[in-house]
């Protein structure tokens, strides 16, 4: 019993050894606070700043604003203090043109004009090629009224067989009209029918007026040889 006894005395004590070291550890790591003393205003230190070339220059180099664009690395503030008003040109000398009291102008003298364009162009050297220009009016005849004419072509081959201006021709119509087309079918005997309109001439009555003065005036059953034509009428 004595020797159970000491042997859990000796543990005990060595635990208490152990907590007193884990103590002393803690206390030596755990710092309490330290107490806040008031003091005046703080004073902010003046702050130098580092500037690196290498910064600057890999800044430059990954700008994304435009080059055209000024930034603080291309330019330059000037100010500019606008003089003012009327002062200008105070520091310039006058420089008087003509006098105060009488004012002195060298013209030219006066050229003369020509009256009539004919005289403007006779002292234009060489030899006054435009000197008529001017003096008697032109008397302009007006044409004569144009009238119908006509185009045969085989329609076969193409080929223009007769062709000439209708001066017996007088359409009925006053309006105007444009070219009108016919076919003709020619035996030996003439025209195998009345001639056939395939294109107008957006006037009916003009139509029917060639139709028949082709066939009845122009005779053109007698005038080809047989076959099938192209008949063209046009003003």
């Amino acid at each position: 019993m004595n020797g159970g006894a000491t042997r859990k005395g000796r543990i005990w004590a060595a635990m208490l050894v152990a907590g007193v070291l884990v103590l002393a550890w803690v206390a030596l790591h755990v710092r309490l606070p330290a107490p806040t003393v008031a003091s005046g205003p703080t004073v902010p230190r003046p702050s130098v700043a580092l500037v690196d070339s290498v910064a600057i220059q890999g800044t430059m180099l990954l700008d994304p604003t435009p080059l055209f664009l000024p930034t603080e690395f291309n330019t330059s503030r000037k100010d500019y203090v606008p003089s003012e008003p009327g002062v200008a040109f105070a520091g310039f000398p006058a420089k008087m043109t003509f006098a105060e009291s009488a004012l002195t102008l060298q013209l030219p003298e006066a050229a003369s004009v020509p009256k009539t364009p004919a005289e403007a162009l006779a002292g234009d050297p060489p030899g006054a090629p435009f000197l008529a220009f001017g003096r008697a009016d032109l008397n302009v005849q007006s044409l004569a009224p144009r009238g119908a004419y006509v185009e045969v072509t085989d329609a076969g081959t193409g080929h223009t067989v007769f062709g000439g201006p209708l001066a017996d021709a007088h359409p009925p119509s006053a309006n105007s009209w444009e070219p009108m087309e016919f076919m003709a079918a020619v035996d030996a005997a003439g025209l195998v029918g009345p001639v056939v309109l395939t294109t107008h001439s957006n006037v009916a009555e003009v139509d029917a007026y060639f139709g028949r003065f082709l066939a009845d005036k122009l005779m053109i059953g007698q005038r080809l040889a047989p076959g099938f034509y192209r008949v063209v009428v046009g003003p």
